[in-house]
């Protein structure tokens, strides 16, 4: 008997973390570094690009930044991030860590996975002892959060924005199978992301036979988008440091005009107690947590197209 092809997982892990005042630079530590960082955790490094403030890895599964005092690791498919993150703690040493965050959306298809989060938390609490957080409800779209407990204070302008969208309409999915590989930033310009990232540098990949993942850069803010257009989980994540607390809702609504997702979930950590309000044409707010962490605060929405007419269910493939 033929076993049944094994679903490509969007849904993605990242780990976050800050070192302290008069570390060494996280970017002196060169690419050998990080790319053992990366095999560690299953993945690869494709391209690199760099300016003045930080260096921008795309990988065969999502996406490394390394700035001087920071990084964010960002993972997709079946890797497991946590022995990625074993490795960076074999080079930073946790009393040397200001901050540290470790996040899993809640997968379509976990029992692919090698771990659970509570098996993953469990592993870095033994390393940098801290407290797991659900944004979102069991069994339902949440976002899984561990942070090391320490005492650490955020400069004013350091956000982060994660938009993560499921159900992406076949139109549009299919706009990402099949391309071939692009000249630099012509997938981008072609399907409108570049509008939504006006000015920065990009970096794309085209995924054979299908997925998407494009890094931008523009001075010290970064951005990073990954399509996963199968016709059983389709997925797209979003991220960017990029402080948009004036106006969340132009950029969210942006990005959700170009993918039509069926549901999305929107992330934010911010340094402020300040709740964010979002609003965004043709959909309902279903859940929305506000919950501090090593002196953020971070902000889950979670939100969904009412359906106004039936629809056909999805054809499996059994092999």
């Amino acid at each position: 008997m033929i076993a049944p092809p094994t679903p490509f997982e969007g849904p993605e892990k990242k780990f976050e973390l800050t070192v302290v005042e008069g570390f060494p630079s996280l970017r002196s530590f060169g690419d050998e570094t990080w790319k053992a960082v990366v095999v560690a955790a299953g993945a690869e490094i494709l391209s690199k690009k760099s300016n003045e403030h930080f260096d921008a890895y795309l990988l065969s599964e999502s996406s490394l930044f390394v700035f001087d005092t920071f990084l964010t690791i960002i993972t997709c498919g079946q890797t497991s991030l946590v022995d990625g993150v074993r490795e960076i703690l074999s080079f930073i040493p946790p009393d040397r860590i200001a901050a540290a965050f470790y996040e899993r959306k809640h997968e379509n298809f976990p029992h692919h996975q090698s771990t659970t989060f509570f098996d993953d938390a469990r592993r870095i609490a033994e390393w940098l002892p801290g407290r797991a957080v659900l944004l979102g409800a069991p069994h339902e779209h949440a976002v899984y959060l561990f942070h090391a407990e320490r005492d650490y204070t955020p400069d004013d302008d350091d956000t982060t924005l994660e938009v993560l969208m499921h159900g992406i309409p076949a139109d549009i999915a299919g706009k990402f199978r099949g391309v071939e590989a692009p000249l630099e930033g012509t997938v981008a310009k072609e399907l409108g992301l570049a509008d939504v990232l006006p000015g920065f540098e990009l970096d794309e990949h085209v995924f054979s036979p299908t997925g998407y993942s494009l890094n931008a850069l523009d001075g010290e803010t970064y951005a990073t988008i990954h399509v996963t257009p199968e016709d059983l989980g389709s997925y797209v994540s979003f991220e960017t440091n990029l402080d948009f607390r004036g106006s969340p809702s132009v950029l969210i609504q942006r990005l959700i005009q170009t993918f039509h997702p069926e549901s999305f979930d929107v992330v934010a950590f911010v340094p402020d107690e300040q709740p964010m309000s979002v609003s965004v044409d043709g959909y309902l707010l279903r859940k929305h947590i506000h919950e501090p962490a090593s002196g953020y605060w971070v902000t889950f929405q979670h939100f969904y197209r009412p359906a106004v007419r039936p629809s056909r269910g999805s054809v499996l493939d059994l092999g």
